[in-house]
């Protein structure tokens, strides 16, 4: 009985020796048989090592203003109250916005205009007037 056993436990370990060589074997020709591309930086020698270049700091992407955001914007400079205008946190709509900075506007074209000086409390010289002079 410990005759059988004893050959028993030879053959498990020498086949589980020849499971873990053939194991190895087919993992060491399968790791040298890739491209040298594939390989990690490890197995480079220092002659094909590229030194590191320090890469450039990214710039964040620029993106357009959405046409409310210019409108906010243009409200925000104009001294108009866009944000929670119609209370409850409701800001201004888009249209509401375009409303108000055309008033705007035109009030800013009447006050020009009455600004304006006007040479109509000097009579205009009429053509015989001009003559004489």
């Amino acid at each position: 009985m410990e005759l059988l056993f004893t050959q028993a436990t030879v053959v498990v370990e020498l086949f589980g020796a020849g499971y873990v060589a053939g194991s190895f074997a087919i993992y060491a020709h399968r790791r040298l048989s890739q491209p040298t591309s594939w390989r990690s930086r490890s197995t480079f020698t220092i002659v094909e090592r590229v030194p590191e270049q320090e890469p450039e700091p990214k710039k964040p992407a620029q993106r357009k203003p959405t046409p409310v955001e210019l409108l906010r914007q243009q409200c925000q400079k104009a001294g108009i109250k866009w944000r929670d205008a119609h209370g409850k946190n409701k800001h201004l709509k888009k249209a509401e916005m375009i409303a108000v900075l055309q008033q705007l506007e035109r009030i800013k074209r009447v006050t020009v205009s009455q600004a304006e000086p006007t040479n109509s409390t000097k009579p205009k010289p009429t053509s015989t007037q001009k003559r004489a002079a």
